[in-house]
């Protein structure tokens, strides 16, 4: 795969550190669905809802849509699973209020439609948020408060919506929040869904670092350049991670493109990615955290050292 050179640049400075539907509705101990299973029979009850789509499935629990006139929209049941095999309410229940997610959806109008199938999350620094309402507010005024949707996801960190298109990517404002009059939280879960079959079509994985020290543990994530930090809070990034770790890893990333993974208990290139991400940081475009963290089980906690 070949890198810019911003992030050449970054790696050689890391190379530098050495069932049916009907038969069971709802959940029992004898007959308790696993992710797949799960996935096979919402499929067989949304079809019935949508004669016209022609469904794929993914992943163990995402699901490709495609309407008529080739729309295509991608579909993640994660929490859907996770109310099944938490609450245990009824496979009716929970198909049926995800069915009737999508047919809102449906009827938008086609060029929402296709807005959100181009909808992504996108991770920010905090400090984003204050430059870009800074830049804003500079020749004026007025004082005009951040434009766009944002969700603080802790001390550093904030997670926007954008809407990724072949020539630009826009973020989504309150405008079109409105627009799409669908709940924030099936929006993010659109998002989510759209990158983690993004991810999948694209082959993203985790690569070992040659370096001379074969004891090195050092691994980067390689996407697209421009989702790799954003793909850190994905379900795909999470079963890289279980794939290729038997426990806690701790990363980093300094910028959208650089994400940096070693084992926790490897305090070794532990302290060489977070010396690395903490001496890059300022040189680097598109910055998102200069720190380190503990990752586990998909949950991100900061490293203090």
């Amino acid at each position: 795969m070949i890198l810019n050179n911003e992030k050449a640049l970054f790696l050689s400075c890391a190379l530098a550190l050495s069932v049916s539907f009907s038969a069971v509705s709802s959940p029992s101990s004898n007959a308790f669905l696993s992710e797949q299973a799960f996935t096979k029979a919402y499929v067989k009850e949304a079809k019935k809802h949508f004669k016209d789509a022609k469904f794929k499935v993914t992943g163990e629990l995402t699901i490709e849509v495609t309407h008529s006139g080739n729309m295509t929209q991608s579909t993640d049941l994660t929490n859907a699973y996770l109310r099944y095999s938490n609450e245990k309410a009824s496979l009716k229940d929970i198909f049926s209020d995800h069915i009737a997610s999508a047919k809102s959806i449906n009827s938008l109008t086609e060029e929402s439609k296709l807005q959100l199938s181009q909808l992504r999350p996108v991770i920010k620094p905090t400090v984003y948020i204050d430059n870009i309402t800074a830049q804003i507010n500079q020749s004026g005024d007025s004082n005009v408060p951040f434009p766009f949707f944002y969700e603080q996801l802790n001390d550093e960190l904030v997670l926007l919506l954008a809407i990724d298109t072949p020539t630009s990517i826009q973020y989504v404002d309150k405008e079109k929040l409105a627009e799409f009059n669908l709940p924030v939280e099936q929006l993010k879960d659109i998002a989510k869904s759209n990158l983690e079959s993004y991810l999948a079509k694209i082959g993203a994985k985790l690569h070992k670092i040659d370096q001379q020290d074969e004891t090195s543990n050092i691994y980067m994530f390689i996407a697209d350049e421009i989702y790799e930090a954003s793909a850190v809070f994905s379900t795909y990034f999470e079963q890289q991670i279980k794939a290729t770790f038997n426990g806690p890893v701790g990363l980093v990333f300094p910028n959208r493109s650089s994400v940096l993974v070693v084992p926790l208990d490897d305090e070794a290139g532990l302290y060489q990615i977070a010396m690395l991400a903490y001496s890059e940081y300022p040189n680097l475009s598109y910055n998102v955290s200069p720190f380190a963290y503990e990752y586990k089980d998909g949950v991100l906690k900061r490293i203090k050292f």
